[in-house]
């Protein structure tokens, strides 16, 4: 049957391997611009689907439920690693489609299985209490740090690269590492519950170590790397509020990004700007506060309007 399959395969390329698609499709990742990491997680998620199905499997055969029971194997263990793995599927099927080597797409209509949420977001509260525990430190960059975090609404990878030079005509510039979005976030920008903008943030970040290029550094002005920054945040979480013991995992730096969109958006700020999103349906789920607002009233606001003559209506019951 192999050597049947490997005549055909000549002529015919659904009769050929997925691990002789899968050196077609390497090729296709590697002409696309994208960054390394990203290469790489790809391919991760390409020998992990050859492992399930089998290399040798003929591309034309498999079938969707083939797809939709790995996918229900992966999800028993590991939800999000089964939603990478069926997202990959897609695309890897997919291009394998675009390119002749089969009619259809056989994970193309199989359904994401539910994930649960596995990290809890961050009120400002926490926030605050975090933060405070960072002004006890000998280390004086953690605080600018958290501040810095909450004011831009950025990545931990954009804080760490963040420098003075990127700052000019009244704008701190950044270009978001993940995703390559080019954003001019003024100065000005305030967030009004903790009454600092952008600047006050920025201009705290001058004298508290030696000079440096960035605005986060180490007391002799070197930069900071990324891991140190979650592992400072964290470490101030604990001691704010001793050892986590919820459910899934205690809020990490990533969620002061959501935590800055939800307080920027009751500022009528344009947060998918701020945040660096192609679309608002990805700044609305970092909207979603996943349940810290659950029992609390929601209070209508209506707009200021002129005084009236006839001043507040007063209701009393009969």
């Amino acid at each position: 049957m192999r050597i049947l399959s490997k005549i055909l395969g000549q002529v015919l390329p659904r009769y050929r391997t997925l691990a002789a698609w899968a050196a077609e499709y390497d090729k296709l990742l590697e002409a696309m611009p994208i960054k390394p990491k990203t290469l790489g997680a790809h391919r991760y998620e390409v020998r992990r689907l050859l492992e399930l199905l089998g290399a040798d499997t003929r591309i034309g055969s498999v079938r969707p439920s083939h797809i939709a029971r790995i996918i229900k194997t992966v999800h028993a263990t590991s939800p999000m690693t089964a939603r990478r793995t069926l997202i990959e599927a897609r695309a890897f099927f997919d291009a394998a489609m675009i390119e002749g080597w089969i009619d259809a797409n056989p994970a193309a209509h199989i359904r994401q299985l539910p994930a649960p949420v596995a990290r809890k977001r961050l009120s400002f509260e926490e926030w605050q209490a975090a933060y405070e525990c960072t002004l006890t430190l000998r280390a004086r960059w953690p605080q600018r740090m958290m501040l810095l975090a909450l004011v831009t609404g950025q990545r931990r990878a954009d804080l760490q690269k963040m420098r003075f030079a990127d700052i000019w005509d009244g704008r701190l510039h950044v270009v978001q590492q993940k995703t390559g979005a080019m954003i001019a976030l003024p100065l000005s920008l305030r967030l009004d519950l903790i009454d600092l903008s952008i600047c006050d943030v920025v201009s705290d970040c001058l004298h508290y170590a030696q000079p440096g290029p960035t605005l986060l550094r180490k007391p002799d002005g070197m930069p900071l790397s990324v891991a140190s920054l979650s592992t400072n945040f964290r470490d101030a979480y604990r001691d704010a509020h001793g050892e986590w013991l919820g459910d899934g995992d205690p809020p990490s730096l990533h969620e002061t990004r959501s935590l800055a969109e939800r307080l920027y958006r009751k500022q009528g700020i344009d947060t998918m700007t701020l945040l660096g999103h192609k679309r608002q349906a990805m700044t609305d789920k970092y909207n979603d506060d996943r349940g810290l607002s659950s029992g609390q009233w929601k209070v209508l606001e209506l707009p200021p309007v002129a005084e009236s003559s006839h001043g507040e209506q007063n209701i009393t019951h009969r």
